[in-house]
């Protein structure tokens, strides 16, 4: 499944995802959605989900499901990264 995601402009980490090619201004979303999803930007266009691949940061089924029922995805995405001193 090929997706389009949108990042929230008012948190930074929070995402809508779609169907590649949905029109994000078409969607009807519930009254109770997050406000800060009602402001996105283009994040990442045309990315190839495939639950067999890992994908870093995202949680592939969960985006394929919550899609396929009803019609896009609420998630979040992180990477941490932790470093460490060479005597620590």
């Amino acid at each position: 499944m090929k997706i389009d995601i949108y990042q929230s402009t008012k948190g930074e980490n929070k995402y809508i995802s779609v169907p590649k090619g949905t029109k994000i201004e078409s969607l009807e979303l519930p009254a109770t959605i997050d406000p800060d999803l009602l402001s996105l930007s283009p994040f990442k266009t045309r990315l190839e989900l495939d639950v067999s691949k890992k994908q870093p940061a995202l949680d592939q089924e969960g985006i394929i499901n919550q899609i396929e029922v009803v019609g896009y995805a609420i998630h979040g995405a992180k990477t941490t990264v932790s470093l460490k001193t060479k005597n620590g």
